[in-house]
């Protein structure tokens, strides 16, 4: 049965690919083309994926979980657009990104698109989804302005990391499973379940991308590595290695210079490898994606809750291939 399901989900998400394409098909071709473009370099589907599972554990219809996957893959599109603007990331899943190869001006018009074009489909759907997705989309925007507003911040607290990937990641994630649980009219306790677990997998999930941005490789990133710490966004591992004695205060010396090289990124991971920064955001990995575990434990024993399980494994299972 896991099997089969997994197998299910698969084709319905390539039903989703088209969707996708659908959906830009706009005539202005100087955004369609990077649009599909970066469609085409494809990306986990991992929101999408979550809605089409947690549908399962009420009265599953495809055709009622189909406008929310996608709409749900379209937000974090969009936000992905607007983000690689403010961080002025060169890159996105290994090509260049929109604001690389059409300029800001323009990429802010494309992103916009993709955001109304998440409406358009909302607007069919009952007013409670429409509310949901604005109150997460508001939180999502939230989170990103409180990352720039700490660019370069090395007085960060562990509560000021933890609510920033809560509002920026998690919250995405949880709104793909409550919408997924609505479209099947599943229980609330069961909604409930699959929110706390979309929370905490989506907080897990953050944090092994941030780990990335130090010990993984350009290709496997899909852009240079430490590209987030030279563009002033202070993560887990580096928030940690600040608050230990020893070679703080150094490193709190290069990071205040705002000018991170190929040589001050080397030296911070020695530092933070010293500190332990990255053994502790591996465990603090751990801790999350267990807390996501339990969530499901409360759900009943269908093979949807396996996928959900094993989804939630594969974070743990990413981070220590990079070790």
């Amino acid at each position: 049965m896991f099997k089969e399901l997994l197998n299910d989900i698969e084709e319905e998400l390539m039903v989703l690919e088209e969707d996708l394409h659908k959906t830009i098909n706009t005539k202005r071709m100087l955004i369609r083309k990077p649009l599909e473009n970066m469609i085409n370099a494809g990306g986990k589907r991992l929101r999408p994926g979550l809605v089409l599972t947690a549908a399962r554990f009420g009265n599953y219809d495809f055709e009622k979980a189909r406008p929310l996957a996608l709409a749900v893959e379209l937000l974090h599109m969009a936000s992905m657009i607007h983000d690689d603007i403010v961080d002025d990331s060169p890159t996105r899943r290994g090509i260049p990104s929109i604001q690389s190869a059409i300029g800001k001006d323009a990429a802010v018009y494309a992103g916009d698109y993709v955001f109304c074009k998440v409406f358009e489909i909302l607007a069919n759907e009952p007013a409670y989804v429409m509310k949901e997705t604005s109150k997460a989309m508001s939180q999502v925007c939230e989170g990103e302005i409180k990352q720039k507003e700490d660019f370069f911040n090395v007085d960060l607290t562990l509560k000021d990391y933890l609510y920033r990937i809560e509002k920026k990641t998690a919250v995405l994630f949880a709104l793909s499973a409550k919408l997924g649980a609505f479209s099947s009219q599943a229980p609330c306790k069961t909604a409930k379940q699959l929110y706390t677990y979309g929370i905490n997998a989506g907080m897990a999930f953050q944090m092994a991308d941030d780990l990335s941005d130090f010990i993984a490789d350009s290709e496997k990133l899909g852009k240079p590595k430490g590209s987030d710490l030279k563009s002033g966004v202070i993560t887990l591992p580096v928030i940690y290695a600040l608050k230990k004695n020893g070679e703080n205060q150094y490193l709190r010396s290069i990071l205040e210079t705002r000018n991170i090289g190929e040589g001050e990124f080397s030296e911070i991971v020695r530092i933070i490898e010293i500190a332990g920064g990255f053994a502790y955001t591996r465990n603090m990995i751990n801790r999350y994606v267990k807390k996501a575990q339990e969530a499901l434990m409360a759900l009943p024993d269908v093979p949807a809750r396996e996928i959900l399980n094993a989804s939630a494994k594969i974070i743990i299972e990413n981070v220590n291939k990079t070790i």
